[in-house]
């Protein structure tokens, strides 16, 4: 009876040393090491991918700086010369060498030396600007590189060339109209900007001559 009491307390105390040795070893039942912390690892935030500053401008709100197809501010496209003039719109009236019945003359006001417009038998048929103050209802505007020039404009924009460079020009559905975009000598940034009468401004901007 005592050898078999003694024999009981000895297996306990032994089992007691193995679970105290597999406690100080850190495994877990199964085998694995422990490791101090049961919380997965933290995952690195990625940076955000830098964005492309916002290209073309935003369509303007000011009606005084939209350069349209038809025309900026009180120049509208089909105005009267002698309107204009009596208004006191248009300065430095002068006929145009080799073309028929053709003038040029410079706007005013907040326009001054901003604007040149083209009157073809009185009427105004087509405005220039260098300006890159004037946007056009689709946010093209001088300085504009060609490649946001042909994402802005799509399949409606169309390359034509001639002896004073190449230009982009959109014409408007239904109309005789257009915008047409004067490129400078690299042929990858907008240089000037055309409006009225498509095929008069295409000229221009492509042969440096109204007509």
């Amino acid at each position: 009876m005592r050898r078999r009491l003694a024999n009981t307390l000895t297996g306990l105390v032994t089992a007691g040393l193995l679970v105290a040795a597999a406690g100080c070893t850190g495994k877990t039942p199964s085998g694995a090491v422990a490791t101090g912390s049961s919380s997965p690892p933290a995952r690195a935030t990625p940076s955000p991918t830098p964005t492309r500053s916002p290209f073309p401008t935003s369509p303007p709100t000011n009606p005084a700086v939209v350069f349209a197809a038809d025309g900026i501010g009180g120049y509208t496209i089909g105005a009267d010369l002698t309107d204009l003039q009596t208004r006191g719109m248009v300065t430095n009236i002068a006929p145009v060498a080799l073309c028929v019945d053709t003038k040029q003359a410079e706007a005013t006001g907040v326009y001054a030396g901003k604007l040149s417009l083209t009157f073809r038998a009185a009427q105004l048929t087509a405005i220039h600007t260098t300006d890159p103050g004037y946007v056009t209802p689709s946010g093209a505007k001088v300085g504009l590189a060609v490649a946001d020039l042909d994402s802005t404009y799509g399949p409606r924009a169309a390359l034509i060339s001639g002896k004073a460079g190449q230009a982009i020009t959109v014409r408007v559905p239904a109309t005789t109209l257009a915008l047409v975009f004067a490129l400078d000598p690299t042929d990858k940034v907008v240089a000037g900007m055309f409006a009225g009468q498509a095929q008069q401004a295409e000229d221009t901007a492509t042969t440096g001559r109204s007509c």
